[in-house]
């Protein structure tokens, strides 16, 4: 039997339920999007009382298996306006399988003028405590008067100033290994969702008393050295762990898809200032607090990770990811890592999500606001967020809206959720992936680029992307970090033996894909619920109609086609 501790938010009522289906067993993205769609109302205001914020374990959680303990945090998008999941690593996951949980429901939402509170989870009681202490403060303050308060092996969420403001491209963030909640579940706005049920921040407390149980331990523990073993073996896992998603700068600029200029080209200039291996040589070069390599749980084989020192050894900022590097570096023309962490942190400590405001910012300097390539006017636009000016508001509000509000018509969104780092009209396999996504544009719905063999060409793609979309979704599935599908993409065998040894449930590869797939229905029929119709999932129309220099590709997918990648 797996829990659900459902929590009123408005009521402070408390009630745990147990089940044992197989979207329980498997929780993860498989559970999440399920509970919302059977009781959230598509049409309902995603900052009302009616939205519920669901946070789920996935089907290993708190056992040895690498990557094993990410969190699904599912709800309705008020970015998007339909169905979101969204998940992070850190150490709540754990913590919530210590406590015998398997999901935490948010529900129903206090009058506006209600005070903020803390929801304090542990294994005698569960507790709301006043939490207007934390008000107001960046996340980083936050996150060490949570530690201070409650121990660093605690399992805290929390969110940004941005969010306690409703604010539509904010996250929630949650405690890594070391006590700091810097592991984000960043896109979707689900931090303004939180917010609106005046929750400023969740404790899971480090005194759980659950173990695993295994109907097989001997065969558990060999199937988790397995899992480490391909990990290890696999060359995509390799290049991670020496230079985490940071490989992805040389990648893409040399398939000409690295987003420059507000997503005007593919290809900048001087980006070797800012790749991979400019940020390893940094980071060694100055010692102290940097590390190359770093876990975002425990335990993981892959610590793709990283920890980016200041010029005197001190913590900058952790992690700088591909994402970011490209959406607040390349995107913005700049070159320099320092500029691009600094402006990490802030977005961190803000509560945003680095890739919508990164795009924000890209919308903003095309509109004239900054000068592309400007470092010192690019950090002054993130302290506009941290600072909540009214153009900070504006930023912190995502792409989309900026675009409107700043009169720029190339504006990098799909269903309001700003294209990740792949440039799509260079990639028509990604840009088919952001097309099907119900989540908004998103690169781990379906990741394509690595099977392109023509990127540029948009044949085989709708077949592509809803292969990957498969792979991919059977990660969120499950809690899995998403880097461990290179290893199982064609044999799944090792997982679900895993899952067998555990539990005693036997599900073969093609029953497990069929949960996927019925996962996949249920988001796209909650989308058309709410009201959005299959020609909204479209680019600006910018993208179809202005070429991109570097590869003379302009965007060609038809709606009947990326409506083909939808169907399920």
């Amino acid at each position: 039997m797996f829990s659900i501790l459902r929590i009123n938010t408005a009521t402070g009522a408390v009630k745990k339920e147990a089940f044992a289906s197989t979207e329980y067993l498997l929780g993860g993205r498989t559970l999440s999007s399920r509970l919302v769609s059977r009781e959230v109302p598509a049409t309902c205001d995603p900052l009302g009382r009616h939205n519920k914020l669901f946070f789920c374990t996935g089907v290993l959680a708190g056992t040895t298996v690498s990557s094993s303990d990410r969190l699904s945090i599912g709800g309705k998008s008020p970015l998007t306006g339909g169905i979101k999941e969204s998940n992070a690593g850190g150490i709540v996951g754990t913590r919530m399988a210590r406590q015998g949980l398997r999901c935490i429901a948010l529900e129903d939402a206090p009058q506006d003028d209600a005070g903020w509170k803390i929801i304090v989870i542990g294994r005698d009681k569960i507790e709301f405590l006043d939490g207007s202490f934390l008000a107001g403060k960046g996340v980083y303050d936050k996150s060490d008067l949570l530690a201070e308060r409650f121990g660093k092996k605690a399992g805290c969420i929390t969110i940004g100033p941005t969010a306690e403001k409703l604010l539509l491209a904010t996250g929630i963030a949650c405690s890594d290994p070391h006590g700091v909640c810097s592991r984000y579940a960043g896109r979707g706005g689900l931090g303004a969702v939180m917010a609106s049920k005046k929750v400023i921040a969740m404790v899971i407390l480090d005194d759980g008393e659950v173990e695993p149980q295994f109907l097989d331990q001997e065969n558990f523990k060999e199937g988790s050295k397995k899992v480490v073993n391909l990990l290890k073996a696999n060359p995509v896992s390799s290049l991670f762990t020496k230079y985490g998603t940071a490989a992805m700068v040389d990648i893409c600029q040399a398939l000409k898809v690295l987003p420059t200029q507000n997503f005007r080209h593919g290809v900048m200039e001087g980006a070797e200032k800012i790749n991979a291996q400019t940020m390893y040589d940094t980071i060694k070069a100055r010692g102290g607090e940097g590390k190359t390599q770093h876990a975002c749980m425990h335990p993981c084989a892959i610590q793709c990770s990283n920890v980016y020192p200041d010029k005197d050894g001190k913590l900058l900022c952790s992690p700088i990811e591909y994402e970011t590097m490209a959406l607040m570096g390349s995107n913005l023309c700049l070159k320099d890592l320092d500029a691009i962490a600094e402006m990490n942190r802030i977005a961190n400590d803000a509560g945003v999500d680095t890739l919508d405001v990164g795009a924000a910012i890209g919308v903003a300097m095309e509109a004239g606001l900054a000068e592309f390539g400007d470092t010192k006017a690019a950090v002054r636009l993130m302290e506009e967020v941290r600072h909540l000016t009214p153009l900070g508001r504006i930023l912190a509000s995502g792409c989309k809206i900026a675009a409107k509000v700043l009169g720029v018509r190339h504006a990098p969104h799909v269903l309001g959720q700003a294209i990740p780092a792949y440039e799509p009209r260079g990639t028509k396999g990604m840009a088919m992936t952001y097309l099907s996504s119900p989540m908004g544009a998103d690169h781990t719905f379906g990741f394509t680029l690595r099977d392109e063999a023509v990127p540029t060409s948009k044949e085989g793609k709708v077949e592509l992307s809803k292969k990957f979309q498969v792979i991919g979704s059977r990660m969120d599935a499950m809690g899995m970090c998403n880097f461990v599908r290179y290893s199982v993409q064609n044999n799944m065998t090792p997982l679900l033996d895993l899952i067998k040894a555990h539990y005693g449930a036997e599900i073969s590869e093609v029953e497990f894909d069929d949960i996927v797939k019925e996962t996949l229905r249920i988001e796209h029929q909650f989308n058309t619920d709410a009201g959005i119709s299959h020609h909204d999932y479209r680019f600006a129309e910018t993208f179809y109609e202005e070429v991109q220099p570097e590869t003379g590709e302009k965007m060609d997918i038809t709606d009947e086609e990326s409506l083909l990648a939808r169907q399920w």
